[in-house]
């Protein structure tokens, strides 16, 4: 007699079609804000149902689409509960307005933005032209081809070069090598631990000139669409093209990148707070540092150092459910990687604090710089295994450029 699986095995398109259900649910009843408790109790549901659907199918599927699955699901659940907590708020201060949940999804980061005058905001948007964008479009391509092949090299060098990791947990590794002197890893792996990194760093950046490329296709017909007669221009001026246009345009010239240059940070806080891939930032500050500080009100300094650590669990959470869901891989070890960085950034702040003071207005030059990357550096080089091992053992590397290979597995 056949085992019958549940939930039962469904096509990748079939998979992907109903993960996405959750999402359209939760935007099609969320166009205006909360009307009563039973309308926010479907919308609560239907968020843990987002989350769900990943988990329950965890390991079924192929690891690298998985992966995708899992962030998508982590991106889309953190946005329905920060709508659902702004919709509390409200209802508490009614000066708080709630835009639609649609609206949020195309606000990540806001506080990226780069203009340097606000007061001259339409001057800066103004002051773009077609050439402009072409320059840049052409700039983001090159960089991305660029990336692309270097990420076929590495991930050509990692398929065919497979690190043998241990099962057990390199942190736990770590406790026993202070034990028993056993070597808790060895430079073969750890390097493949530095490529793997290298690996989110350029893919992410790579992300990020592909958004830009995108968007300035869809930004180059609105150059042209402006209208000569002055009444018609007043009336686009608040029209969905003219604010179309705005957007593109600060999100191409004036928006940092999602990555920085982490293999610089002078520090806990310049990695994830500015070098680091800064899409979820603000989730990690609304669901957790907020709440937890707001609500040792009494005292600060408690309610900075809790809400720090939990900004950090949060983050080592969602990394873990990633784990669980993309690897099969069922651990705390994200969680034990972020809390570690989270006390190393509440022990570096106080002891900066201490020797420096709080009130510091000039930034580092570069000596104070250089050091504090080499303070901070290799211990954080050293923490790398403990966030890598999973995925350099759950994701099976492939190279694009061996086309004949890839065109055989479609095929096939």
């Amino acid at each position: 007699m056949s085992r019958t699986y549940f939930p039962p095995t469904l096509s990748p398109l079939v998979y992907i079609t109903i993960f996405h259900v959750p999402l359209f649910a939760f935007i099609s009843l969320s166009f205006k804000p909360i009307t009563s408790k039973l309308h926010a109790c479907v919308l609560c549901i239907i968020t843990f149902v987002q989350a769900l659907i990943p988990f329950i199918y965890h390991g079924r599927y192929e690891p690298l689409m998985h992966f995708i699955i899992s962030v998508l699901a982590v991106l889309y659940t953190f946005k329905m509960i920060i709508w659902l907590k702004k919709n509390y708020q409200s209802s508490i201060d009614s000066k708080i307005k709630i835009p639609s949940f649609i609206g949020s999804l195309f606000n990540w980061r806001p506080d990226a933005v780069t203009i340097p005058d606000k007061q001259k905001y339409q001057k800066h948007i103004d002051f773009i032209e077609v050439t402009d964008l072409y320059k840049e479009m052409i700039n983001h391509t090159i960089k991305a081809i660029i990336k692309f092949v270097i990420l076929d090299l590495i991930g050509e060098y990692l398929r065919n070069n497979k690190s043998e990791i241990p099962e057990r947990s390199y942190g736990l590794r770590v406790l026993d090598y202070l034990r028993t002197g056993h070597p808790f890893t060895d430079i073969y792996t750890f390097f493949h631990c530095i490529l793997l990194i290298a690996i989110l760093n350029i893919s992410f950046s790579l992300v990020w000139n592909i958004d830009c490329i995108i968007y300035g296709i869809l930004l180059k017909p609105l150059f042209f669409s402006n209208s000569v007669n002055e009444k018609r221009k007043l009336e686009e001026s608040t029209s969905f093209k003219t604010k179309l246009k705005e957007w593109l345009i600060i999100s191409i010239f004036y928006t940092k990148p999602i990555m920085g240059q982490p293999y610089f940070s002078t520090g806990p806080r310049d990695l994830w707070s500015k070098q680091w891939h800064q899409v979820l930032k603000p989730a990690f500050k609304e669901l957790g540092y907020l709440p937890v500080r707001n609500y040792f009100k009494h005292n600060k300094t408690l309610g900075r150092v809790l809400g720090t650590l939990s900004a950090f669990l949060i983050s080592g959470l969602f990394h873990d459910y990633i784990a669980i869901v993309a690897f099969n891989h069922f651990s705390l070890d994200y969680v034990a990687f972020f809390l570690l960085h989270g006390i190393l950034f509440i022990l570096l702040e106080t002891v900066e604090n201490i020797i420096v003071g709080k009130e510091k207005d000039a930034k580092d030059n570069f000596g104070i710089k250089v050091f504090k990357m080499a303070l901070y550096l290799p211990i954080a080089i050293f923490t790398v295994p403990l966030f890598a091992e999973p995925y350099v053992k759950g994701i099976n590397f492939f190279s694009n450029l061996n086309i004949l290979t890839n065109l055989a597995k479609w095929i096939n």
